[in-house]
């Protein structure tokens, strides 16, 4: 987790691929974690059922 968001939470939206990341994740398992991404929503997917 990004201690740095407590202080200055704006980085979520004003830095958000440097210093406003939210988490970090690992994985023992690249196939894994690829198969745990693909169930993940993309922009335009989170854009299609917000806005559809």
């Amino acid at each position: 987790m990004n201690g740095e968001l407590e202080a200055r939470p704006e980085l979520v939206n004003s830095a958000p691929y440097t210093e406003g990341w939210l988490i970090e994740v690992e994985s023992n398992s690249e196939a894994g974690l690829d198969a745990a991404l693909e169930q993940t929503l993309d922009a335009a997917g989170y854009r299609e059922i917000t806005e559809g």
